[in-house]
């Protein structure tokens, strides 16, 4: 990890595991399968010693799967026999002296076609969402504004034991996964006004995977991928609060499975062309109990198809065209007889150009199609809320048409100026809708109609050697938002529920041999975004993060770290406007809410053995 961080014109991301979607770093020119791991976990625990060189892959390359990025990082490891022991201890150190000590064991075992992985950690983090702060409430009628003081902490607790094995078969490579991950979370806030009153929260859950995969090379330059996952999830939250005399309980109860069948075959086609085709199957199931609604049971079945063809045309131009068909069903409620069926094409195409050695010109088209929240589901088709909704249409996926664009240009020896610029076409956009009746009028998630959105991106990989600062790099990124669709409530045209309109970074680290060190310096400005629902509007905004590090090699295998967050002191907004009926109608209070939070430092051993 600390290897990919330094790539130049490279910035990392992790994908999002539990929604399928992966990183941007491939390992051996595939991606991990485990799902209980974050990308940037394993990368941490592969030894250095272990690489033999990272590709940085821009537009695309010769057999190489892009995973819907315009760029990867490739991890090709070493073909030899190793062994690897490594042993990390934390703590956060919160302002009042508090201690949050985790530790952390990992084996690796790579011998001829053998490996074995071990991970066994504990690991105790404060919410550093939570802190002092007040809530005002603003009312348009004769009711005094009220004012109230609130106090919260919280704290999460994980364990996690994860194996991995792998064993040349038949001319191939099995590798089998598994892990077991319990965590738990705790949080109290008390609210000072008239009258005293407390809430806490006691989450625990807990989530298993089984994963296995299986790769060998077929005749004529062909390559075979299969893979199988099962994984379950149970979560319980439980929640009291305290006004004065009266105290409420509530509760909610998931319980979660995913089973995942896929394949894949590659076939070097000729000189530069690379053909792919696979088929995936996977049936994904929650259920959902509560003390606050009827009970929740929702099942997506979906089978995906996907041809492609990768086509390097030579060192200057590389070419991808690919067609993806999903399949899916959702059904809601196990007695429920029949669900509908939509079949979703995704077809996409990038280019990749390079006139000049360090000039290279992207271009992306593809459609995308979300995937549907189980919750906003659940309650949109409940059963006995059909005669409510009426002639409604039912809840689908958002579709999205994007065209994006890049240009980069490659200076000194790692700097790197990257400018691109999106534009994405979205129909059956989902945000909170008005589902009225001649009685009443009910607050669901819907499809709202078409949006559209565009976006530019900079990024700045600019070293400082050339500025009295060896060995340093200076990232500068930049994201720049803007969208529109028409509010259901209001028929005014609005920005995308979420969206934070500029978004900025500036990181700077350095590397100091000589003092076996490396330090570095981040800032970013923090978020602000809006949602709009049936009768209320939600602003939340968090001011800027300031981080600094250092790291301390006092001997080859052993890292000391320290590292001051939220420098700043970081402040959190939640302004609530609601209305009498919905948004047409005036306004009928207004609450803001502040919390600011403390900085804290993190202090953290590693030892490699």
């Amino acid at each position: 990890m600390d290897m990919v961080s330094r790539l130049p014109g490279f910035v990392f991301d992790g994908g999002n595991v539990g929604r399928g979607v992966p990183g941007n770093v491939l390992i051996n020119g595939k991606r991990p399968t485990a799902k209980t791991d974050a990308l940037g976990d394993v990368l941490g625990r592969i030894p250095a010693a272990a690489v033999e060189r990272i590709e940085v892959i821009n537009g695309g390359a010769n057999g190489i799967d892009m995973l819907g990025y315009p760029t990867v990082a490739n991890l090709l490891l070493k073909q030899m026999d190793l062994v690897s022991i490594s042993t990390t201890a934390s703590t956060s150190i919160l302002p009042d002296g508090t201690l949050t000590p985790s530790l952390e064991g990992n084996y690796n075992l790579k011998r001829g076609d053998q490996n074995i992985t071990v991970l066994l950690a504990r690991s105790r983090s404060p919410d550093m969402a939570q802190g002092l702060g007040t809530r005002t409430t603003v009312f348009t009628g004769p009711t005094p504004a009220a004012q109230v003081r609130v106090a919260g902490a919280g704290v999460a607790e994980n364990t996690a034991v994860k194996v991995g094995y792998g064993q040349g078969v038949l001319d191939g490579q099995l590798t089998w996964n598994g892990a077991l991950t319990p965590w738990t979370y705790q949080s109290q806030a008390s609210f000072d006004a008239a009258t005293h009153s407390q809430t806490s929260n006691d989450n625990a859950g807990h989530t298993r995977e089984q994963g296995l995969t299986y790769s060998r090379d077929l005749a004529r330059g062909a390559s075979l991928d299969l893979k199988a996952l099962y994984r379950t999830s149970e979560t319980s939250a439980e929640s009291a609060t305290i006004n004065g005399a009266d105290t409420s309980h509530a509760y909610t109860n998931t319980s979660a499975t995913e089973q995942v069948l896929g394949g894949q075959v590659s076939w070097q086609a000729g000189d530069g062309v690379v053909i792919r085709g696979g088929l995936e199957r996977a049936v994904n199931t929650n259920d959902t109990s509560a003390s606050y609604q009827a009970n929740a049971w929702v099942q997506e079945s979906r089978v995906e198809g996907q041809l492609s063809s990768a086509w390097q045309v030579d060192n200057a131009l590389s070419a991808e065209a690919g067609l993806k068909v999903a399949h899916s069903i959702l059904t809601v409620g196990a007695d429920q007889p029949e669900a509908k069926g939509h079949l979703y094409p995704k077809p996409r195409l990038r280019l990749s150009l390079s006139p000049l050695p360090s000039l290279q010109l992207r271009l992306r088209m593809e459609r995308e199609v979300s995937q549907l929240n189980f919750g906003d589901a659940a309650a949109y088709f409940d059963p006995a809320n059909k005669t409510i909704r009426g002639d409604y249409p039912d809840l689908v996926a958002a579709k999205t048409w994007l065209c994006e664009g890049a240009i980069e240009y490659k200076f000194w020896e790692r700097g790197t100026a990257v400018l691109s610029y999106t534009q994405s076409h979205i129909s059956d956009a989902i945000d909170r809708m008005p589902v009225r009746t001649a009685a009443s009028t009910y607050d669901v998630a819907g499809n709202i109609g078409d949006a559209s959105a565009d976006s530019v991106t900079g990024l700045l990989n600019l070293p400082t050697d050339n500025l009295a600062l060896p060995q340093g790099l200076l990232k500068l990124s930049t994201t720049w938002r803007s969208s529109s669709v028409t509010d259901p409530v209001t028929q005014a045209t609005r920005r995308l529920s979420g969206e934070t309109p500029l978004s900025w970074r500036v990181e700077f680290s350095q590397d100091l041999p000589q003092q076996r060190t490396n330090w570095g310096i981040s800032v970013d400005n923090g978020w602000s975004n809006d949602s709009w629902q049936v009768a209320e509007r939600d602003s939340s905004s968090g001011s800027g993060w300031a981080r600094a590090f250092v790291n301390y090699k006092p001997q080859p295998n052993l890292v000391l770290t320290l590292e001051l967050n939220n420098l700043a002191g970081r402040t959190i907004s939640y302004d609530r406007t609601h209305y009498a009926g919905d948004r047409l109608a005036s306004v009928d209070f207004v609450e803001h809410n502040i919390t600011r939070t403390q900085p804290y430092a993190m202090l953290r051993l590693r030892r490699d053995w």
